[in-house]
């Protein structure tokens, strides 16, 4: 190659050992990068099956602890009151009564009513012979609640069952 006023210039090829040098490190990019975006993939899917066994958790708790304060009290007005009240206690969101709630708590109170009324049907089925009550006669608590969360994360942006999460700061260990 000609330069400037009659310079030559001459690029250098890389040599046999430098190309080769380069192929490898050029695959050495490439499987970090694979291995990279195979880890991401991993990570973010084992965060999605974290959430769904913790919220399955969560679900399992808190319809155990309402069947539990249903079981325990005959009277089905004073039940389904200590059932959602139990639940907002567990949440951090009343101190004793449902009514702390106010008026934004009661679309969730509407929804919620119907679940623990079954609840209370259940553990306290009628006589033999009384008629049975046809809003709870098939009536899916576990199916209920489902559409209650469901309807939840529409209207509020996060799933209810992810008010049970709180951070709690990190204690120092301290040894005596």
């Amino acid at each position: 190659m000609q330069g400037t006023a009659g310079q030559v210039h001459l690029v250098a090829m890389p040599t046999v050992p430098e190309a080769l040098i380069a192929r490898l490190e050029a695959d050495c990019t490439a499987a970090e990068q694979a291995e990279r975006a195979v880890r991401a993939e991993t990570e973010a899917r084992l965060r999605a099956v974290e959430r769904v066994r913790a919220f399955a958790w969560r679900r399992l708790n808190v319809l155990k602890d309402m069947l539990t304060v249903a079981a325990g009290e005959p009277d089905r007005a004073v039940a389904v009151d200590r059932q959602l009240a139990g639940l907002f206690r567990d949440i951090g969101w009343i101190e004793s009564s449902v009514e702390e709630l106010g008026a934004a708590g009661l679309p969730l109170l509407d929804r919620l009513r119907p679940i623990a009324e079954a609840l209370h049907a259940a553990c306290h089925p009628p006589e033999p012979t009384a008629p049975p009550v046809p809003a709870e006669a098939g009536f899916d608590a576990v199916a209920a609640f489902a559409a209650f969360e469901a309807w939840f994360e529409a209207d509020r942006g996060q799933p209810f069952l992810q008010v049970f999460e709180r951070y709690v700061p990190p204690t120092p260990v301290v040894e005596f």
